[in-house]
């Protein structure tokens, strides 16, 4: 991967607070980036060619505004109540972005500035896996896309429990979740792929990646 014009981590935080990130999006963002740079590291221990900068910047920010997609309705259910502001805040960007998904509207937002960041984020879209031609093919873009889907409430879980919790929680967006079964019986499985892809490179199992693993490793590894 060619070098390309990052933000730093502080610029990253700096946005997340501009555009008022909630705090348990705030730190699922932050636990997607650990486990996004360890497996970047790992993957270049094996030869690998990986910006591991990208993919910390690039997991910071993919859910930044991810607020978009929720109901005005359900800001109150969040474990930190929002202020009024917080909330006038977010009904701005809902409707600044309308009807783009979170996963657009942060490319939309980055890609003058940040045009490779901005297309590793927007190729974070659950169902991106289908697009033969425009889903994750750097190594980057497949690593900011697996590790989201390995955290839940900022903590590394099994992909299946998280694709269930995450299927669960979601429904609402499909209208049912018979509505939601033939994509998710598409997608799950190429998911399960890019894990083996990904794991028989660095050679451990997944099950082998717990927080104190990453934790223990990135301390020891990453400045």
């Amino acid at each position: 991967m060619k070098e390309c014009s990052l933000p730093t981590r502080d610029e990253c935080f700096d946005l997340m607070r501009r555009y008022e990130v909630p705090s348990h999006i705030f730190e699922h963002n932050a636990a997607v980036a650990r486990l996004g740079v360890f497996l970047a590291h790992k993957l270049r221990e094996k030869g690998v060619t990986v910006d591991a900068e990208l993919v910390d910047r690039a997991c910071l920010l993919h859910d930044m505004l991810r607020i978009i997609d929720v109901e005005p309705s359900n800001y109150d259910r969040f474990q930190a109540d929002p202020t009024e502001l917080q909330k006038a805040r977010w009904r701005q960007l809902r409707a600044r972005y309308k009807p783009l998904h979170h996963e657009d509207a942060a490319c939309e937002l980055l890609k003058e500035k940040y045009p490779v960041l901005a297309t590793t984020i927007r190729k974070h879209k659950y169902t991106a896996l289908l697009d033969e031609k425009d889903g994750p093919r750097t190594w980057e873009e497949k690593l900011v896309y697996y590790a989201d889907k390995r955290i839940m409430q900022g903590r590394i879980v099994a992909l299946a429990t998280r694709l269930e919790e995450a299927h669960k929680r979601n429904v609402h967006v499909h209208g049912s979740a018979a509505k939601s079964k033939p994509n998710t019986a598409k997608v799950d499985p190429l998911i399960f792929e890019l894990e083996k892809e990904i794991f028989e490179r660095i050679g451990v199992t997944a099950a082998d990646v717990t927080d104190e693993v990453v934790e223990s490793y990135l301390n020891e590894v990453v400045d």
